[in-house]
């Protein structure tokens, strides 16, 4: 069962979002007809990714580089975060942003070529799923699954909430990862000694609790036959629809809002520092004004001498 949801996995979260619920129909249909009941639960159970999340998985597929670059990117910054090295992080600022810049227009284009487009709200999406990559190693093993079902934000503390955002078996264990598409390559980056994508996502999300399956069962179940079992399923298929749109309108929102928050702690930032600018230059205002009324009370005692000495 095992290596055809991995395989079904694979085609799946690799098809485009108008293509995903005929191509997990099909997927469903070929594990019955392989007598394989426990795949074809499985799989019926497999979630529609939101747009920004295809649009993620397809990044992971068709630009291997900048997700790369970005995955290296998050290691160096969390290494800098837990020595408390405030230096090199300020120093990665810079390539911080042109990272992320590159990773949502390399996502932008992917999803062009695919012939569709992000929206301005989705490609938002996008920016917090990398924001939330460099911050959080679970985040960035995500990204690089090609399996995420939404996207993903980071507040700014604690860990990223990956509930609900993954491709999971009933056992909330991951199944594959398909960095350079299907599969083909090796999952590591070259010359490199990590570990292979699947097992740092195993490892990764390790005691993530897995997401609800209320509705699933019904979806695929293989009590219905027939034109009622295809009724129950259309039925179960809309309503799901439904519930991942209003989920992707409020996760847009999520990520939205965060990101204004984060815009507002890099202005608050921003006149902290100039604040402190603006103390130290007050500081030196008024140590010059102390100098100058010193040496206008030695130039006075001075001139009284000297206006002394004259009388005399």
């Amino acid at each position: 069962m095992a290596d055809r949801v991995a395989e079904a996995m694979q085609d799946l979260y690799a098809v485009g979002p108008d293509e995903f619920m005929a191509t997990r129909s099909r997927l469903v249909a070929d594990a019955k007809a392989a007598s394989d009941k426990a795949a074809a639960t499985e799989i019926g159970r497999l979630r529609k990714p939101s747009l920004a999340a295809w649009a993620v998985n397809l990044t992971a597929r068709e630009a291997e580089d900048v997700v790369a670059d970005l995955v290296d990117l998050g290691e160096r910054m969390r290494s800098a975060q837990s020595r408390l090295d405030a230096a090199a992080l300020t120093g990665m600022r810079k390539e911080r942003d042109a990272t992320v810049e590159v990773y949502v227009r390399a996502a932008t284009r992917a999803v062009s070529d695919a012939g569709r487009s992000l929206s301005p709200a989705a490609q938002q999406e996008v920016r917090a799923t990398a924001i939330a990559a460099l911050a959080d190693e679970r985040a960035s093993a995500a990204v690089t699954s090609g399996q995420l079902t939404r996207s993903l934000s980071y507040s700014g503390f604690g860990e990223v909430d990956l509930a609900e955002a993954l491709a999971r078996t009933t056992g909330g264990a991951i199944l594959t990862v398909v960095p350079g598409g299907r599969g083909s390559r090796p999952a590591g980056r070259p010359g490199g000694g990590r570990k292979p994508r699947d097992q740092q996502v195993d490892d990764a999300t390790a005691g993530v609790e897995r997401a609800g399956d209320e509705g699933a069962d019904e979806a695929a179940g293989d009590g219905a036959t027939g034109d009622a079992a295809a009724e129950l399923r259309a039925e179960r298929e809309a309503e799901l629809e439904e519930a991942e749109r209003r989920l992707s309108d409020a996760e847009r929102a999520v990520a939205a809002a965060r990101e204004r928050a984060e815009e507002t702690r890099e202005r608050l930032a921003v006149v902290e520092r100039q604040l402190a600018k603006a103390r130290e230059a007050d500081e030196r205002a008024l140590e010059a004004v102390t100098d100058a009324v010193r040496e206008r009370k030695q130039a006075q005692a001075a001139r009284d001498d000297a206006r002394q000495a004259l009388a005399d």
